[in-house]
This record gives structure tokens, sequence and C-alpha cells, in this order.
């Protein structure tokens, strides 16, 4: 079984050749050969009738067969391929022209080359024909004439000739069309197989793990262009998730090394009598078990919500109620911090959706918010409600986001250098558990952010969640 791309591509397009010249052939010889048959049959009545014109005028020059009148019958260019025998009334023999012996041979040998190379088998051809036919002058018979030949007509030397230049020029044809397909299926091959050799040699390095490789495909092939975009945008894909699990792995690491250190001095402090065991120092061991919980708990979540493990509690609530309660519960904390809350919340918006894990997505995204807003800065929620679904606007004048972080700020542990620090706290997986939840309602968070002058998130929810 022949595998490579390249001759299976080129013997394609010889056999699509191929059966393309055998069919054109067919079809013409089938078509012109015909009508060659039908023109021949025509023309051989044609000269038969000028032989027998020739006939009855020589006879009428004298009105008798008279030597010279059939000395110009017999030297006439006319009757020179046929056998021509001209009788009276009485049945005598007055005429009689046999065809050359030379001429025949030449018929036969015309006749029995075109049964053979006639691609199409349709020309008709059989053995010598006699016919005769009455003479008629001036309303008066004066005897008959038998005229014969090869039939069922006779071909000269001229039509043998063009039917051989069409033949021969099909087999020339077929011969360029050969050569021609060869050649464009080896380029073909070439331009389809030479790319996708360095498509393949490319997922080899990703599968090897160097996840630098870029494809450069210098074709026209819209195809390969788009093929070999997949494979450089996989590559890209797989470097940057290759990055963010080390940061993820690294974050973590993090987000346990901190309470498990703070636990082990402080239980070996306690331990070896530096430190009395005082409610104050028990107190924070346990802030450190709790903030470890924590951690796995809401890493549990995400996992659950993103395994679709979670069941939903489908419901029609007042939304613009329940934004109202949460902003209510984050009253304290925006005067202790100085920071300003504007609202703007359209009353009596409606939903179906889970009113606990909707909420908990906003209460993170607010938290985000107030978390990364200096004193004296501001934030603005609003509620607007559209014909088919529900936008939720939380907007901060806080640190903001640098550009090259924003694709990534949905990622579990991901930080920024500055404005996901973590002295400001958390484990730094709120917005991916809130970019899940909103999700699984069947809508989409976005952000848009300019360093050092805020964030904007952008929930958008249908109303039949």
């Amino acid at each position: 079984m022949i595998k490579n791309l390249k001759t299976r591509i080129t013997l394609l397009i010889l056999g699509g050749t191929l059966f393309a010249i055998i069919l054109v052939s067919v079809i013409t010889n089938i078509n012109l050969f015909g009508s060659f048959n039908a023109y021949m049959k025509n023309e051989q009545k044609n000269r038969i009738n000028e032989i027998l014109e020739l006939i009855k005028n020589t006879y009428s020059l004298e009105n008798a067969w008279t030597e010279s009148n059939l000395k110009n019958i017999q030297f006439s260019p006319l009757i020179k391929e046929f056998d021509v025998v001209i009788r009276t009334l009485d049945g005598k023999i007055v005429f009689a022209h046999p065809m050359e012996y030379d001429m025949m041979d030449m018929h036969k040998q015309m006749m029995g080359w075109m049964k053979n190379h006639m691609m199409d088998g349709n020309t008709e051809l059989s053995g010598y024909v006699s016919e005769k036919y009455d003479l008629v002058v001036k309303g008066k018979s004066i005897g008959s004439v038998e005229i014969g030949y090869v039939g069922p007509f006779t071909i000269s030397e001229r039509e043998i000739k063009f039917s051989r230049q069409i033949n021969t020029s099909i087999i020339y044809a077929a011969v360029i069309a050969v050569m021609a397909s060869v050649a464009l299926g080896i380029y073909s091959s070439r331009i389809m197989s030479n790319p996708i050799l360095k498509i393949t040699d490319a997922a080899n390095q990703i599968r090897k793990g160097n996840l630098d490789i870029q494809v450069k495909v210098p074709t026209g092939v819209t195809e390969l262009k788009q093929l070999s975009e997949s494979i450089n945008h996989l590559a890209r894909s797989l470097s940057e998730q290759e990055k963010l699990r080390k940061r993820l792995t690294q974050d973590i690491s993090h987000e346990l090394r901190t309470p498990l250190t703070i636990l082990q001095s402080h239980i070996e402090a306690i331990s070896d009598g530096i430190w009395e065991p005082t409610p104050e120092k028990l107190a924070i061991c346990k802030n450190e078990v709790e903030r470890l919980t924590k951690l796995v708990e809401q890493l549990k979540d995400l996992t659950d919500i993103e395994n679709h493990i979670i069941a939903q509690k489908i419901e029609r609530y007042n939304l613009s109620e329940s934004i109202m309660q949460i902003l209510e519960a984050f009253t304290l904390e925006f005067k202790e911090k100085d920071i300003k809350l504007v609202t703007n919340i359209t009353q009596n918006v409606y939903i179906y959706g889970d009113k606990d894990k909707i909420g908990r997505a906003i209460i993170n995204i607010i938290s985000n918010a107030l978390k990364y807003t200096n004193p004296g800065g501001s934030v603005y929620v609003s509620l607007n409600d559209a014909k088919n679904d529900i936008k939720i606007i939380i907007e901060d004048t806080g640190i903001g986001i640098d550009q090259k972080d924003l694709p990534y700020i949905f990622e579990r542990f991901y930080r920024t250098d500055e404005s996901r620090s973590r002295k400001t706290g958390g484990t730094g997986i709120g917005l991916s558990i809130a970019k899940s939840l909103i999700e699984a309602h069947g809508g989409r968070i976005t952000v848009e952010s300019q360093k050092g002058r805020g964030t904007r998130f952008t929930v958008v929810l249908p109303k039949n969640a």
C-alpha cells in the first residue's frame, strides 16, 4: 500500500487525467466518426449520382453508344474507384470498367486500418457491394448500369489521412496530458506535503516539550495557513499553561506554607515553654487553621463548579433586592477604609437562577474592588435591565491591572506584582470562582482596566438563567 502523500497525490492526479483522456477519446470517436460515417454515406450517394449523370449526359450527346462517348466515360476520374458495367436493354454489355487491383487493395487496406484504429469501432465496414441502376434518358429507357465498390462506401486517401490525424492528435494530447499531470502532481504534492511535514515536525517538537516552536509555512493554501496558525496557537497556549502551572504550584505552596509556618512556630514555642498557651496565641493558631480550611474548601468548590458537580437551585427572585442586601453588608467595610460607594440599582429586576451562587460571585467581585481601592477612592455598582439579559457593572478607582495581566486574572492563584500582592490577603481564587459561577448560569464576565486608574467588571446574565 502506498502511504507516501506525494506519491498518492501524484497518482491521483495522473489517474484522473487518464480517465479524462479515455472519456474524451471515446466521446470524440463516437461523435466524430459517427458523423464521419453519415458524411461518407451521403458522399457515396453523390458520387454514384454523378456517375449516373455522366453516363446519361454522355449517351445523350449522340443518342447512342459510340466508341467516342464510351471513351469519355472510361477516362473520367469519377469512375476511377468503381467497377462500372453498362448494359443495353437486351442485356448486352457495351462498357465495362473494372476497379484497378491496386485501387481495390488500397481500399481494403484503408478499410482494414479504419476497423483497427477507430477507437469506438463504430464505423460500418463490409465487403464488396454491387448495385444496379436503370438508365433513362429523356423519358426513354436505354439500359442499365451496375456500379460496384468496396462497401459500404468508398474512402479516399484524403479521408483516411484526416481520420489518422484526429487519432494521432488524440494520442499526442494524451501523452502531453500525462506528462503535464505527472509534473502537476509532483508540484502539487510538494506544495501540500512540505508544509504538512513542517507542521508535523512542529507537533513532534511540542510533544517533546519544546513549546517555543513556531511554524512558518510559506503557502497560499488557506487550510494549511489555518493549520499552521492553530499549531502556533497551541504551542503558545501550552507554553502559557505551563507557566501558569508552575506559578500555580508556587502560589499553592506559598499559600500553604505561610499558615503552616505560623502554626509550626507557635506550637514549637508553646511546646518548648517559650510561650504560654494563652487564649491570644491559641486564637492565632485557630485563625491559621481556619485559613487553611477555607483555602481547601474554596479549591474544592471551584473544582466542583467547573465539573458541574454542585447542583443549582434555580428559582425566580428579585436580583435588585439581593444586590442591595450584599452592598449593605459591605457598608461598614467601606466606611472603615474611607471608600465611597456609589450605586445605581434598577428596582424590581427579576431573574431565574441560583440566588446564593450569583450572590457569591457578586460578593467576590465587590470584595476584590474594595481590597484594591485605596482610601479616598470610590466603587460604583449598577444594575441595568435589558430586553433579554441583565447587566451588572462593578467599577473601582483602585490601583488597576497591567494590560499584560488582564487575560490571566481569572486564573487560580494568579496575582500581579502589585495589584494582586499577597500583602492584601485572600487566597487568589475569588475571581476564578466568580467567573465559574457566572458561566454556570449561561452568563459571561469581562474586565477592563488601566494601571493606576481603576478596574471595571461587567457581568451579563440571561434573564432565564
